[in-house]
């Protein structure tokens, strides 16, 4: 990649040597924690809390690195020797091969770092404007976005929590989506709204016939036959809900179903593609207002 001019940004750091686990949790020091899923194994999610750790220059190599300040403040060291400050609740954008480097700007900082594949990224744009694209560059260092907030604290809590392939692959899209739409000059492509419909017809028949099966984002849009990232702006445009959350709803309906004819919630939870029992009772109390257990009972 050639060299390119940036402008000051916010100083975060990636790890040199990558941590292999799955949906475990790794502490590094008391205060670092990284996250990797293998089902999105080329995404890493990395918290620090109260660090007062001062970063030399460096760059990640195809990564870009996403930064959420969340209490305290760090320095933005750019290539031309000018800083600018990134506050809590801002974000920091950093490009494949950028060098920065940070400093904490008073005490200590706490943040969360999210780190995207390259080859990822440019997969998105490709699926939004419908043909292949360079490599999208964001062209503001340090934003203040309530909505990317939103939609990358959505991604770390799903990555980091009982959620299914579906709804994490989901939030790393939306993510991407808005990042390279905001910030990296994508713009959309048009589509047919005529074909779109049926297309998400058959969507909604595939989730609802699968709801004990892992079903990816790539297997429900193909069903569709649209990108992924035409898939889900579809599907949410039709139906009110995104993938994901139809298809919990569609599985809350069969668990009572199940449950009215007397099928254990250990049972139930299987039935409808739920593996952890906490997670099945959480869903199932928060559409309900009962857990199974007393659905059961009074079925």
């Amino acid at each position: 990649m050639g060299k390119r001019s940036f402008a000051p940004t916010a100083i975060f750091y990636k790890p040199s040597h990558p941590i292999r686990v799955k949906r475990t949790i790794m502490k590094a020091a008391k205060n670092v924690i990284f996250w990797r899923d293998a089902q999105i194994a080329d995404l890493e999610i990395c918290q620090v809390s109260a660090s007062k750790h001062v970063f030399p220059n460096h760059a990640h190599d195809g990564i870009y690195a996403v930064g959420m300040m969340m209490a305290g403040g760090a320095y933005c060291l750019g290539p031309e020797k000018s800083y600018s400050l990134v506050s809590p609740g801002q974000v920091a954008l950093i490009n494949p091969g950028q060098i920065h480097s940070g400093v904490p700007a008073c005490g200590s900082q706490t943040y969360r770092m999210i780190y995207f594949n390259m080859k990822r990224m440019a997969a998105a744009a490709a699926e939004i404007t419908g043909r292949p694209v360079a490599i999208p560059e964001f062209a503001c260092m340090v934003v203040g976005d309530p909505l990317l907030w939103k939609r990358l604290q959505r991604l770390c809590r799903v990555i980091q929590g009982p959620a299914g392939r579906l709804e994490k692959e989901t939030a790393v899209m939306d993510a991407m989506v808005h990042l390279v739409t905001h910030y990296g000059n994508v713009k959309p492509a048009r589509t047919d709204s005529r074909r779109e419909g049926i297309a998400i017809e058959r969507a909604r028949d595939y989730l609802s016939a699968n709801l004990d099966r892992k079903v990816s984002l790539e297997d429900a849009a193909q069903e569709a036959g649209l990108s992924r990232y035409h898939f889900l702006r579809v599907f949410k445009r039709e139906t009110g809900f995104s993938p994901h959350l139809f298809r919990t709803l569609r599985r809350i309906d069969r668990a009572r179903q199940l449950l009215r004819k007397g099928l254990a919630p250990v049972q139930t939870a299987l039935a409808v593609g739920f593996s952890d029992q906490s997670h099945f009772s959480n869903t199932f109390r928060k559409y309900t207002g009962a857990t199974p257990g007393q659905y059961l009972s009074q079925s």
